[in-house]
Formats: C-alpha cells, sequence, structure tokens
C-alpha cells in the first residue's frame, strides 16, 4: 500500500482508486461514484490529466462525519459491481450461482427472508472512531459440526467489510485448533483450502453463513468438542485480531 505520512498530522495520503477503496471499505466504482455525486474530497496529481488520483484520510474521515454514516448506498453498488462481473464472465457466474443454491438449500428460504430484513435495517454503517483502537468480539453464537450454518459474532471496532462466498480475506479466520486446519483468512500459514461465506459484516456484528471450499475434504471438518478459535481485524484499521474461543457444539453429530 503506498500511504505517506503527511506534515501536521493532517491524515495519511492515499493513492489511487484502490487504495481510496480498501481505506473506505467499498469498491473502487463506488468511490468514483461518490466523488461525481456525493462530493467525496478527491484530489488529481497535477500534470496527470485527471488520471492519477490521491486523498487524505483525514479529510475522508471528515467527510464521513458530515454525512453521518457511510452513504448506504455503498452495498446497492457493490452488489451491482459483482454482478457485472458475473455478466462479463460466465464462469464466475455459474460458480456464484452453484453457492447460492446451496447456501438456499441448506438454511431455509423462510430463515433467510426473516432474518434478513433484520440485517439490513439495523445496519448503521458509522466510520470506526478513534476511541476503539482495537476490535473487540463480545460474543459468538454456537458453531455446530456442518458446512452450512449461522455464526453471529457481535463486537465493537469489527469494521465494515462487503459480503462475499466462498472466499478468503485478511481479515477474519476461523480455526479449528484441534484438528489444525483455519478457514477463511489469506495469510501463507494456513494449511487448508477452506473458505468462508459471509452475509453481512458492520463495525458490530459479522454474521458468517457457512463453510464453503474444500471443507470436509481430507480432515478439514468440525467434529463434537473441538475447540475454535474466531480472530477478527479490522479492515480500515488493520488493527487486531480481536479472538474468542469456544468448542463445537457436542449435542450435534458431524454432517458430511
Amino acid at each position: 500500500m503506498s500511504v505517506d505520512d503527511r506534515a501536521g498530522g493532517a491524515g495519511r495520503r492515499l493513492v489511487g482508486w484502490k487504495e481510496l477503496a480498501r481505506y473506505l471499505g467499498t469498491s473502487p466504482r463506488t468511490v468514483q461514484r461518490w466523488e461525481q455525486e456525493k462530493g467525496l474530497p478527491v484530489h488529481r496529481v497535477p500534470g496527470s490529466n485527471g488520471h492519477s488520483v490521491f486523498a487524505d484520510s483525514g479529510e475522508l474521515d471528515r467527510w464521513l462525519e458530515s454525512k453521518g454514516s457511510r452513504p448506504a448506498a455503498a452495498v446497492v453498488e457493490g452488489r451491482e459491481d459483482v454482478l457485472g462481473r458475473m455478466r462479463r464472465h460466465p464462469a464466475t457466474r455459474a460458480a456464484a450461482v452453484a453457492c447460492l443454491v446451496f447456501a438456499i438449500a441448506a438454511l431455509g428460504a423462510g430463515w433467510v427472508r426473516a432474518h434478513s430484513e433484520k440485517w439490513h435495517k439495523s445496519a448503521k454503517l458509522h466510520p470506526v472512531k478513534a476511541a476503539v483502537e482495537s476490535p473487540v468480539i463480545t460474543s459468538v453464537s454456537a458453531v455446530q459440526a456442518k458446512a452450512n450454518q449461522v455464526i453471529d459474532i457481535k463486537g465493537l471496532g469489527l469494521g465494515i467489510h462487503t459480503y462475499y462466498a466462498n472466499g478468503d480475506t485478511p481479515y477474519i479466520a476461523i480455526r479449528d485448533l484441534t484438528a489444525r486446519w483455519a478457514a477463511g483468512r489469506i495469510i501463507p500459514e494456513n494449511w487448508d483450502e477452506v473458505t468462508l461465506n459471509v452475509a453481512y459484516w458492520t463495525d458490530s456484528e459479522i454474521v458468517v453463513t457457512g463453510f464453503a471450499g474444500a471443507y470436509n475434504q481430507h480432515w478439514w471438518r468440525l467434529n463434537p468438542g473441538d475447540q475454535i478459535e474466531v480472530a477478527i481485524w479490522n479492515p480500515q484499521t488493520q488493527a487486531g485480531p480481536a479472538t474468542y474461543h469456544l468448542t463445537v457444539d457436542s449435542q450435534q453429530l458431524a454432517q458430511k
């Protein structure tokens, strides 16, 4: 990441649309739209014909505070970006459709309808406040011995991230300490190919809807009684990890 400290402590210099998007927790396309339609403070490098851009993190934070919250359009626009990539790449579309059908079959369409309204109506995407220096996990719902399940993670300073299916990020890991494998985080030390489905991520709540990828291959599966560690890093500040430990529900039989 090309980030320079500015004199006077005004903020960090963020260079390029991708770096701005990572800082704001959204897509480059959304950042460009915010600049055009909502007055996001973005600057052009002189002599670059307007193609090279940069911004000051302090100016971005003040812009977000003036809006009262991160614009709700980020969720919709992020979904449009995903759908656009799906239309351009048939293989991606087929994989995404297969994953969606699998998730709906496992969770039940009625359950998803009942809970998705609660998740999205309650979403208040506030920027991370300086008072929360590191993320904190306050509770994690029960983890069961199966691939498709809802794991509700609640806390403070968890940051903001777009939802995704069958993916990895640098910001979340669910580790089976007993069987020695870990799902969800892009780091060389991960010794598996298990990914996560994440339906919801705000500063106070993350909802995981199951394990994907190579789950249930080799020894990469949950078993009753396994010791689990949930680890979260804040996507905006890179602070963390916050960790939480629990045991796989011993009342549930492992499902293949």
